[in-house]
């Protein structure tokens, strides 16, 4: 008898993990559309943000209609527009892995720790009621201390002046290197000069506060207190993507493409 109750306990015990494991499969199925789509909400807020182009007031939908999108081929000033750029989120990690869809990161090159990166990376151009160009917003990325920080950084008609900088995921330590979203933070970025008159990169995330006296503060933003390593792959993430291997060909020509 008793080698019955034990076999019955397992036969039920087993009936119930397959029923329970084939309920959570089919909602995790369900629910990966509405979790794409809230995926891309919030990337696409947060392209507003980094733009200053953001209002609770106006859907994401509606605000984006005036935008853009597409991709830049890195360490060109070739745009391909493309309406929808969600496979390359949603394939992200295999497209910057690839070799067939990514490119090694020069050793020369500060690291953002990935030996390699997409060849193609997203772009979001904003145009005033000329048509005429006054944003650009691309995707920037790189590890901090114990995670990777993936943003968005926009950046002024010129081409080298930025308009600002925000991160939509992060896992940074809370209080310390997640200051990356503190709004006062982000706020310095803001008229930041990405390069010097001969086209080099100078923007710099320095450690400590930058002296706003010295003539070179406008290439300077202030680091993170207490989070070296936070504010040193920031440093390096930005240099990277704005660097001529990556966007800083596109961004650099501008100034002589608005309104195409």
């Amino acid at each position: 008898m008793k080698r019955e109750s034990d076999l019955r306990i397992f036969v039920v015990a087993l009936s119930l993990a397959v029923v329970c494991s084939v309920v959570v499969s089919v909602t995790a199925v369900m629910l990966q559309p509405i979790q794409a789509k809230n995926a891309t909400i919030n990337r696409n807020r947060n392209v507003l943000i980094a733009c200053g182009e953001y209002n609770p007031k106006v859907s994401i939908e509606e605000a984006f209609k005036n935008i853009r999108t597409g991709f830049v081929k890195l360490g060109t000033d070739e745009f391909v527009e493309s309406d929808d750029l969600s496979d390359f989120y949603r394939n992200f990690q295999q497209i910057s892995s690839s070799p067939e869809t990514s490119v090694n990161v020069p050793e020369n090159l500060p690291s953002i720790g990935y030996p390699s990166v997409p060849k193609r990376m997203p772009a979001y151009i904003l145009q005033d009621e000329n048509g005429q160009i006054s944003k650009i917003v691309i995707m920037v990325y790189g590890k901090g201390l114990w995670s990777t920080l993936y943003g968005f950084l926009s950046v002024k008609s010129d081409g080298r002046t930025v308009q600002g900088l925000t991160f939509y995921q992060q896992g940074e330590t809370p209080g310390l290197g997640g200051k990356v979203d503190n709004k006062d933070w982000k706020q310095q970025w803001n008229g930041k000069k990405l390069y010097g008159n001969s086209g080099n990169v100078r923007i710099s995330v320095i450690k400590g506060n930058v002296d706003t006296t010295a003539d070179d503060a406008k290439y300077k933003v202030d680091g993170l207190s207490g989070a070296t390593m936070t504010t040193n792959g920031v440093d390096n993430l930005i240099k990277l993507w704005v660097s001529d291997f990556a966007y800083g060909t596109f961004l650099k020509s501008l100034s002589s493409t608005r309104g195409k």
